[in-house]
């Protein structure tokens, strides 16, 4: 099975296009089937080449809304057919609400 992505192709190239279905790789991995996405400051600095580890073939568009398709032997905060939104900031998982003490 093959799904669509924006895929990063060079300095100032991108391209949509399909490519193969991910798959549960790790115990702690979940997939998530988006129903919304943008570009994000990350992907348009990668875009204009200022991120050089960046290879080609990269897929764009990290951040999004959507649906757990289905999650890891580790994964119990998550279930499939739960909603989720997926954000480049994280929290430590430690602290309370995402409020740490000082």
């Amino acid at each position: 099975m093959s799904m669509k992505a924006v895929v990063y192709n060079g300095h100032g190239e991108k391209e949509w296009k399909l490519v193969p279905m991910p798959r549960i790789q790790s115990p702690t991995d979940a997939i998530v089937k988006l129903t919304s996405t943008t570009i994000c400051g990350t992907d348009l600095h990668i875009l204009k080449g200022d991120i050089p580890t960046v290879a080609p073939g990269r897929i764009l568009a990290h951040e999004g809304i959507g649906i757990v398709q289905s999650v890891g032997d580790a994964v119990s905060s998550f279930k499939p057919g739960d909603r989720v939104i997926i954000s480049c900031i994280t929290s430590c998982g430690k602290s309370e609400q995402g409020v740490a003490s000082t």
